[in-house]
């Protein structure tokens, strides 16, 4: 009797241990996706900081063709950008402004 209530606690025990190591597994893949993800990011945030945009709130089209010395024509700095220097046009999308760029039609992800 009392090795077949053994058994089936060692059973539930080797269970339990499985359902733990299918959840770390998981829990493992998450975590290295936000880490690889991060590392992506901080590469990104050196690249933008090398162009030394003024801190503060998030730039506006307008307002880094100012930074940037280019012409800021009403309404036309993101087209500015994109023609000036279409590396920092795609960094701003990655970093700081929408992601969705109306001019190309596309979602820029990192």
């Amino acid at each position: 009797m009392r090795a077949t209530k053994l058994q089936s606690r060692i059973a539930a025990l080797e269970g339990e241990l499985s359902r733990i190591e299918g959840e770390m597994t998981a829990l493992q893949r998450d975590y290295e996706g936000l880490a690889q993800e991060r590392e992506t990011l901080l590469g990104l945030g050196r690249r933008l900081a090398a162009y030394r945009l003024p801190e503060g709130a998030p730039p506006t089209w307008a307002g880094v063709c100012r930074a940037m010395g280019w012409p800021a024509d009403s309404g036309k700095g993101h087209r500015t950008v994109k023609r000036q220097d279409p590396a920092l046009h795609a960094l701003l999308h990655l970093c700081v402004l929408d992601r969705f760029c109306a001019l190309e039609r596309v979602t820029y992800a990192p």
